[in-house]
């Protein structure tokens, strides 16, 4: 079955170089994300890190490995789900539709349950999490996939939410009530009921790529998952929340507990995937109950704010919702790229045919639940996973007088410090298309096409290296 470990067998075998073991002692205070941080800058294709000394807030050394980077890279991603860089969000999507029901196993064959601590054995303390950012109050699960069950119809919800360490077993929860499963929280707390809860973390890549699709309420990311994976995604039944609360069998590792209700606790201040710190809110919590995991399991962790979520797992997601959602209005929709140098920005490229064609298209982007703030809108000639070719067209084919659409008074993200109160904004976006046909409009500057064919650097240049700058 596909997992973490066999994606490690299997990629390393053809990307050797794209998976780093750094057996120093390195401390999971700041440490961490500082090498994290500066391998980004100085790697065109960000590499998956394997640290295997982490250092703990009390000195100690985790026996268990942390992982970061594995989903930092677009191309890896697109890889991971047998797709291309240019085609990879359009593919998730539609993998995501393609669901499979899931595939219950017995406890007892689930790898993830190879070890397991319960009560006064569980110590969330000795595991890797890092500190990320400079005012985080403490160690953070990010690629936790907080799990829990509607109770009217029994599907299951996940969802990545981050989770502070405040006690050995004590978890503090960015949960909001605007998401699914805040939702769901609701109803127990209407129920006066305390609601059964898992984090779940390490797997394949593809399953945190399905697992985190924008679905309707209720719909089971586990059969997205199982859609994004290829294969039917293996659950069991947890050890403490009973036998129909069903946990991913081939997970690294597994916390179990109970968020009770009509309680919260202070969470945060922690650094949001915008870049900026969010401030110190009331969330509920997790008593955990059980901890089960993997044999030295592998301690999974998504950089907020980097590259993780800028281009390989936010992205993705972001662009099949927005691409399905403008192609119903514009079928001549060819592409679209969320670029990760803005996590707000939506480029999408369309074979226009009527000059009202990228006006609709922004129009409909920006209804998009994703949080899309500025949508551009691109002729098919124009590269949009190249930034100087983007900015190039917005520079030479728009005229904001008549091309800029701005509508005022709308959500935006909460995260974003410009909005303004009850996190409300303005969306808009910018037609950079040339006139339709059959209107003139200036020809770019080109090389005949078979000379460039014809050319190689390493004909004329000696010992010639080819630089990839465009991150795939």
């Amino acid at each position: 079955m596909k997992d973490l470990r066999t994606f490690f067998e299997d990629y390393s075998s053809l990307f050797p170089e794209e998976i780093i073991t750094i057996d120093k002692p390195v401390d999971c205070r700041w440490v961490a994300s500082a090498i994290s941080t500066k391998v980004e800058q100085a790697y065109q294709t960000v590499p998956i890190l394997i640290f295997n000394q982490l250092k703990l807030l009390d000195g100690r050394v985790s026996p268990y490995p942390g992982v970061v980077n594995l989903l930092a890279s677009r191309k890896r991603c697109a890889w991971a789900i047998q797709s291309q860089f240019e085609r990879f969000g359009i593919d998730l999507s539609r993998r995501i539709r393609e669901k499979k029901k899931p595939e219950i196993i017995a406890g007892k064959d689930a790898p993830v349950k190879a070890v397991i601590k319960k009560g006064a054995e569980v110590n969330l303390l000795e595991y890797p999490a890092l500190v990320q950012h400079a005012w985080d109050p403490g160690q953070y699960i990010t690629a936790g996939f907080l799990t829990c069950f509607d109770p009217d119809t029994n599907i299951d919800n996940c969802a990545l939410q981050r989770g502070w360490i405040s006690g050995e077993r004590e978890l503090r929860i960015g949960m909001g009530p605007w998401n699914h499963n805040g939702m769901i929280y609701a109803k127990f707390e209407k129920a006066k009921k305390d609601m059964r809860a898992a984090f779940w973390l390490g797997h394949h890549p593809a399953v945190y790529l399905g697992a985190e699709a924008k679905l309707g309420f209720p719909e089971s990311h586990y059969e997205s998952a199982g859609g994004a994976l290829g294969e039917p995604l293996r659950l069991a039944p947890s050890e403490t929340l009973g036998e129909d609360f069903l946990i991913p069998a081939d997970a690294e590792v597994v916390i179990e507990g109970f968020i009770p209700h009509g309680k919260r606790l202070p969470e945060a201040p922690f650094g949001e995937h915008l870049g900026y710190f969010g401030g110190q809110k009331w969330h509920p919590y997790m008593e955990v109950t059980c901890i089960t995991h993997r044999e030295k399991p592998y301690w999974h962790t998504i950089l907020c704010s980097h590259r993780d979520e800028r281009e390989g797992l936010g992205g993705a997601r972001r662009e099949g919702t927005v691409y399905n959602l403008v192609k119903t209005v514009v079928p001549q929709v060819t592409n679209i790229y969320r670029p990760p140098s803005c996590p707000t920005h939506i480029y999408i490229q369309i074979k226009k045919t009527k000059d009202s064609q990228p006006r609709h298209a922004i129009l409909a982007a920006i209804s998009s639940p994703e949080g899309i703030k500025h949508v551009f809108v691109f002729d098919e000639d124009i590269n949009i996973f190249d930034e100087s070719e983007v900015l190039w067209a917005i520079g030479t084919r728009s005229q904001w007088d008549k091309d800029l659409v701005v509508v005022p008074n709308c959500a935006v993200a909460g995260l974003d410090p410009s909005a303004g109160e009850g996190d409300m904004g303005t969306r808009g976006g910018i037609d950079c298309t040339k006139p339709a046909p059959p209107a003139v409009f200036e020809q770019r500057t080109f090389i005949p096409e078979e000379v460039m064919n014809q050319v190689s650097l390493e004909d004329y240049i000696p010992n010639h290296k080819a630089l990839d700058g465009s991150r795939r």
